[in-house]
């Protein structure tokens, strides 16, 4: 709660930090904005004015002219530098746009300074009174000291104008770099907390990760998208796999699922057997999810070891009784579901007894398992034979098609015996009976099937060894 709340608090300064200093570089930048604004008007202004001033100097060097009060309101003014030069003084005192000697159109704002504008208005009032007396008395002495006059007051006002722009452009200019130094401390302050936040997380970091290496289980950090972020030693040591090679996969990629259990192999060849956990963590950087990853390979593998002893015959490794009986009912099922013949065949060794009073049951015992080996090399991925007894076997045969088909894979069985045996130095030869029956023209139910093929198989052995017998066709438990 404290952690949480202190970076609640954090935040919250760091923004608040980050805000004022946005607003202050605002407000600066804008008076800097202004001036520059003020500092272009008044360059304007200082241009025409000098403009004007150059005009007036021209018409001292060249007239002679009397005096006056105020701008008359219709002057008759034929000389275009008088025309211009009206013009001029008109804008400076009311705004406008005026264009310069060499064609340049100033846009100029009135002037409105005190100091300035008293010495613009003085200015404005010897030419008005120098257009009078030029009017009424062209050439008069009064009119010449009048436009003497008017030159140094439009120079004064030049300056006037001079100054105030430089004074617009430096102040501009510091604004400038009081916004440049307030970044620089904006950046610096800025940069500190994120540093300072950075290291708090990296801590952190550490710290958690410290605490999922002690952790005995196997921890993994899930990103958004299913894919792990981090994981543990635990994790690592039991995926077999380095902390870099984890990084970026997601679980399903290296473990598949099996009812509830995930499975899996490493890369060093040993299995896999891991249950999953998924949870929520909180952190510094919110909340997290993870899974803990439990090691159930001891356990998985024997369930699946009690499960195959349970289902097999210890010494062949066939399936046994029990593990048929589940299948029978599933094969006749689909079978009459599919409408697809089933073959059942029920085989007996002749002369099994005597190889045990001869060679003893150890020997015996070995060559059931290679008989064994041999059946299911001879049978198909779909067929399968079980060990019901001391030497005896049952075999399922689905979609053999019809009792010819069952005849050939009966034959395939027989023929596992054409080859002696080599046990323990000894060379056995051994043959078989066979009895075969079909679903569901000789039943419809396992017990009934197995009696079938088993009087077939009597039949068998009562004809001589090595002998294969089918029941008649619509006629359980009869040879054909």
């Amino acid at each position: 709660m404290t952690t949480r709340r202190s970076n609640f608090l954090s935040s919250r300064v760091f923004w608040a930090i980050a805000v004022v200093f946005c607003a202050i570089e605002g407000a600066i930048l804008a008076l800097a904005y202004e001036r520059n604004i003020d500092q272009i008007e008044l360059s304007d202004q200082v241009a025409l004015v000098r403009e004007s001033t150059i005009v007036v100097w021209r018409l001292v060097a060249g007239s002679s002219v009397v005096s006056g009060s105020q701008f008359p309101d219709n002057p008759t003014v034929t000389d275009p530098q008088f025309v211009w030069l009206t013009a001029a003084l008109q804008g400076l005192r009311t705004g406008g746009e005026v264009q310069g000697l060499d064609g340049t159109v100033f846009h100029l704002f009135p002037i409105e300074a005190a100091d300035t504008r008293h010495t613009l208005t003085d200015a404005i009032v010897r030419w008005s009174s120098f257009l009078r007396l030029h009017t009424h008395a062209p050439g008069s002495s009064t009119a010449y000291e009048e436009l003497r006059a008017l030159g140094p007051t439009l120079a004064g006002l030049g300056i006037h104008l001079a100054e105030k722009r430089d004074e617009a452009s430096r102040a501009a200019m510091r604004l400038v770099i009081l916004a440049l130094g307030t970044s620089v401390l904006a950046f610096v302050i800025v940069g500190t907390l994120l540093i300072r936040q950075t290291r708090r997380f990296e801590r952190s970091g550490q710290l958690m990760r410290s605490m999922m290496n002690q952790i005995g289980a196997g921890v993994c950090i899930l990103g958004s998208t299913d894919k792990i972020a981090d994981a543990n030693r635990a994790a690592c040591r039991m995926l077999g796999r380095p902390r870099r090679e984890l990084r970026g996969k997601r679980l399903d990629e290296i473990l598949q699922e099996e009812d509830g259990v995930w499975t899996g192999e490493r890369p060093d060849g040993m299995p896999l057997a891991i249950e999953r956990i998924p949870g929520m963590i909180q952190s510094e950087k919110g909340p997290l999810r993870i899974v803990t990853l439990l090691d159930i390979t001891a356990r998985h593998l024997t369930n699946e070891c009690l499960q195959h002893l349970a289902n097999h015959d210890p010494l062949t490794g066939l399936p046994n009784r029990g593990f048929l009986e589940g299948y029978f009912t599933r094969e006749l099922a689909r079978s009459s579901k599919q409408g697809l013949v089933l073959g059942v065949a029920a085989l007996d060794l002749d002369g099994f007894k005597p190889v045990n009073d001869t060679y003893g049951h150890a020997v015996g015992d070995e060559l059931l398992v290679q008989i064994a080996q041999r059946f299911t090399s001879a049978l198909r991925i779909s067929d399968l034979i079980a060990r019901t007894g001391g030497d005896e076997f049952v075999g399922i045969f689905p979609d053999v098609g019809n009792r010819e088909s069952l005849s050939f894979l009966g034959e395939r069985l027989l023929g596992v015996f054409d080859h002696p045996f080599q046990v323990r130095g000894h060379v056995i030869s051994l043959t078989a009976s066979i009895g075969l029956s079909i679903a569901p023209d000789d039943g419809e139910d396992q017990d009934s099937l197995v009696r079938a093929a088993d009087a077939a198989m009597y039949r068998a052995k009562q004809s001589g060894r090595r002998r294969l017998q089918l029941t008649a066709v619509g006629t359980p438990g009869r040879a054909a």
